[in-house]
């Protein structure tokens, strides 16, 4: 099992706490407290130099104490630790109403992205840690004025306020929706090359058709976040003519009693016991996980760029930004190669249902259908634009299913206004559709 997969077998039940716990660890708390704990670190050297105890400490206490007066030496780190306190939650807080409102604009992945990005981890980490620091130098103090403590504070004060300039722009410049939609693209990339090795060792059509069967069902509801292709290997090896059918693909949606797998044997009693051990090989998260799952990448693209392009939203623009990452990763899924720069693999008798071009597919489609409802022919022109730069290099199943799309999809088309641009477009699919016959 990869350890960059999240999620727990279906075999295990941890209790929820630990599991919210270790999940924020993951997501989002990690990065801060290691930040924290070296101000934490920098905080007992501090009272180490002002106290005295160490005799090499001496000169640089004394060098300290000719700039920063031991008079104000206590007053300074009190006002810069309640001075901090209230500019860093004043300015989180509107940073979090930002980023709120975002999230409602576009999707609730925002979230999600504004709190697994590192630069931000660093910077709250920066502020809470260097507000701590104060605080510790302030009540470590014994008789002798904290010097080196307040001159560290104070120069970490002024970096701080350079880097509060940082944070601003730094979150402005992630909620624009562009970069939304950048940061989902190259989330989906990193995904989908992730999931390689489980399409290398897996088939994508049955290779037995006869044989006993037994199916195992799940008793747990979630979203399958990872699928251990090294635990159903050593399954096989002790049924070596079964065939395992995969009912659900990474990123499905899970209820209790759906159909995880099915497997074919001469045997049923080998059969029944090869679909018990599949419970071990099957991840489920109460969340879906776009950092191994490409297919949660595509609905993300797909909710923003729909809910863009409708009558809720009325902004066309960002649909078709969402609509040219989707023709991005269709043409990305056209060259894909899995065997390049890999060792020939035989697969295991696993069969895996990859929908992640067919949930490409479906999403511009569906931006055509929003288009209709929304009666915006720019968006339906540029559909039909990415329709014609497709079909060329689709392969002849996926451009006929391209081609009943279209089909389909004549009657939308014939109901929005007229304009000049939709006619273009159309007429240069037209010919396009011509061309390849």
């Amino acid at each position: 099992m990869s350890k960059r997969e999240t999620g727990q077998p279906l075999a295990a039940r941890t209790p929820h706490g630990l599991v919210l716990v270790r999940r924020a660890f993951r997501e989002f708390a990690m990065v801060p407290s290691l930040v924290v704990l070296a101000f934490l670190a920098l905080a007992v050297l501090s009272v180490v130099a002002d106290e005295g105890h160490v005799a090499v400490l001496h000169g640089l206490r004394d060098a300290v104490g000719q700039v920063i007066g031991s008079k104000s030496a206590s007053t300074a780190l009190q006002a810069i630790a309640t001075g901090l306190i209230t500019v860093t939650s004043i300015t989180f807080s509107v940073l979090l109403l930002a980023a709120q409102q975002t999230a409602s604009n576009l999707s609730p992945v925002v979230f999600d992205q504004f709190v697994r990005r590192r630069i931000n981890q660093l910077l709250l980490g920066f502020f809470v840690g260097l507000c701590v620091f104060a605080y510790l130098v302030m009540a470590a103090q014994t008789g002798t004025p904290p010097v080196v403590g307040a001159a560290i504070a104070t120069l970490l004060t002024v970096v701080a306020m350079v880097l509060l300039l940082v944070l601003i722009y730094v979150t402005i410049d992630q909620m624009r929706p562009a970069n939304v939609l950048r940061q989902i693209h190259r989330q989906t990339l990193t995904a989908r090359s992730l999931q390689a090795p489980l399409r290398r060792c897996t088939l994508r059509a049955p290779r037995r058709t006869d044989g006993v069967t037994a199916r195992y069902r799940s008793d747990q509801t979630g979203f399958v976040t990872g699928i251990d292709v090294q635990s159903l290997g050593r399954a096989l090896e002790r049924a070596p003519r079964a065939e395992i059918r995969l009912q659900v693909t990474l990123g499905q949606a899970v209820t209790y009693g759906d159909v995880i797998a099915t497997v074919y044997d001469d045997e049923e009693g080998v059969a029944r016991t090869l679909a018990h051990d599949i419970r071990s090989a099957i991840l489920l998260d109460q969340w879906r996980d776009i950092s191994r799952d490409a297919t949660t990448g595509v609905a993300e693209i797909t909710n923003i760029a729909w809910t863009s392009g409708s009558t809720s939203k009325h902004s066309p623009q960002v649909a078709r930004q969402g609509l040219d990452i989707l023709k991005d990763l269709v043409a990305r899924r056209f060259d894909e190669d899995d065997d390049r720069g890999q060792e020939p693999t035989e697969p295991l008798s696993v069969v895996y249902p990859d929908t992640y071009l067919d949930q490409l597919l479906d999403a511009i489609y569906g931006l055509l259908v929003v288009a209709h409802e929304s009666h915006q022919h720019l968006t339906a022109s540029r559909v039909l634009d990415v329709y014609r730069a497709l079909l060329p290099e689709a392969p002849a199943a996926v451009r006929q299913q391209i081609l009943a799309d279209l089909d389909r999809g004549r009657w939308l088309l014939d109901q929005l206004p007229p304009a000049g641009m939709l006619d273009a477009a159309r007429s240069a699919l037209e010919r396009t559709i011509t061309e390849l016959d």
